[in-house]
């Protein structure tokens, strides 16, 4: 658990979300927790990608959703 008192996600799942915000492999790895290389050894796995992908969809449809809400038509 964090300072807050919640639980931390597993490093698969958010080296996905920091992938997926555009982070580099190598500067994650050590910040998740494991190496670079497993890190670059996930990225090959087509589940990885597709989960990173469906990461990326949700980040842009919030932040399109945020732009629509603050529009006064």
């Amino acid at each position: 658990m964090d300072a807050g008192g919640r639980e931390e996600l597993p490093p698969r799942v958010r080296a996905v979300v920091l992938l997926a915000l555009g982070r580099s492999t190598e500067e994650i790895g050590p910040e998740i927790g494991v190496s670079g290389r497993t890190v670059r050894r996930w990225r090959m796995r087509s589940d990885f990608r597709e989960d990173i992908g469906r990461v990326r969809l949700r980040l842009l449809d919030a932040a399109a959703s945020s732009l629509v809400e603050g529009r006064k038509w």
